[in-house]
């Protein structure tokens, strides 16, 4: 094989941006731009690839027409790989019914397996089936972080030599145009990006930053960027008490989100579980200041951010927003910000997917 042909499904472009889009986005438009794979991105709308692959006119577009996963994984998919005889077709997580090129699947994470209580029993009985089978029936497997590698290693029996890790990379942080957003000023609040659910902990920052108010200048803020994903009374309850301090702020653009980590006290990621933990590398590649927790794969990330603490330990959140509000760190940012660059880009992980692919 010389130069593959991929095709890869890329319906999640066509909604809300999240980590996949991110993941599929950086590492197909590194791999299109160095000429190393003939790109085939299938979406429902081409404006998708305008919006994802800016500077990447190389990936072509292959019209999705199916809303429905089903229909999308039992026949769309089929037919797709038919016409066009892709060298490989690559999913996240789920492949299709009918196999009729090489396959490639990327499993994020098994925190369904590994952390149960944050996940309903319907959704960890259905995803362990498919998930496995999928993951089974691939030719490659890549995940994104040694420790979803040596979950999927021991939840699914897979060698862990044949599981290939493409880490994702925030390149697109690295000095990009920011755009102020009314109400903040810089250095005098505390960002937490993340969609809204139970694992995510947003409710422990903000019971920890109601803590703090009276010790906090007046003027300090609390600002949580998503949307919610689960319902998560916990985070409704402490948002009722939060008051006019903690601002929720959601579909941001890429400028006013980059103006958000560059110009934060710091960002902070009490996750209690992850499969990766992006927004914390990308808070650094913006030139800002970054905390997360030290569990599941952010403790892989914690060399690469300005310190770390226990999610679970009330005490050590208090303290590191005291930190951030102190800007006791804010003399690293450039040593940090180097170091990280060095390990995470799309440039390494496209180089590790071509590597799998040859092997």
């Amino acid at each position: 094989m010389t130069k593959p042909t991929i095709l890869v499904d890329g319906h999640v472009l066509d909604g809300k941006p999240q980590g996949t889009c991110a993941y599929i986005a950086g590492l197909y438009g590194e791999i299109a731009r160095q000429g190393c794979a003939r790109v085939l991105m299938a979406t429902a709308r081409e404006e998708s690839l305008a919006r994802w692959f800016p500077d990447a006119s190389a990936v072509e577009w292959v019209p999705l027409r199916s809303s429905n996963k089903f229909a999308r994984l039992g026949m769309e998919f089929d037919q797709l790989t038919a016409r066009w005889r892709p060298d490989f077709a690559h999913f996240q997580y789920v492949t299709p019914f009918r196999k009729r090129s090489k396959w490639i699947v990327t499993v994020h994470d098994l925190l369904f397996l590994d952390a149960p209580q944050y996940f309903p029993w319907r959704y960890r009985m259905q995803n362990h089936a498919l998930f496995r089978m999928s993951s089974l029936r691939a030719d490659v497997v890549l995940t994104v972080s040694e420790y979803s590698r040596d979950a999927i290693c021991r939840h699914f029996g897979i060698d862990r030599s044949r599981i290939h890790v493409t880490y994702n990379a925030p390149d697109r942080f690295f000095r990009a145009e920011d755009m102020m957003i009314d109400g903040l000023s810089s250095g005098r609040f505390i960002v937490y990006v993340s969609r809204f659910e139970p694992r995510k902990n947003q409710h422990a920052l903000v019971q920890a930053f109601r803590d703090l108010a009276a010790e906090l200048p007046e003027y300090f803020r609390l600002v949580l960027v998503g949307y919610p994903a689960l319902a998560y009374p916990a985070l409704d309850e402490a948002l009722r008490q939060g008051g006019n301090r903690v601002t929720v702020l959601t579909n941001l653009s890429h400028a006013q989100l980059t103006w958000l980590y560059r110009h934060a006290a710091a960002s902070i990621y009490p996750s209690n579980a992850e499969g990766f933990g992006m927004p914390v590398i990308e808070a650094v590649a913006a030139g800002g200041i970054s905390y997360c927790a030290d569990n599941t794969a952010m403790h892989e990330l914690v060399p690469y951010v300005h310190g770390s603490f226990d999610g679970s330990n009330p005490s050590e959140l208090r303290d590191t927003i005291r930190r951030a509000a102190a800007g006791s760190d804010t003399g690293a940012r450039v040593e940090t910000q180097a170091r990280m660059k060095r390990t995470f880009s799309w440039a390494s992980s496209g180089e590790a997917l071509m590597k799998a692919l040859h092997a």
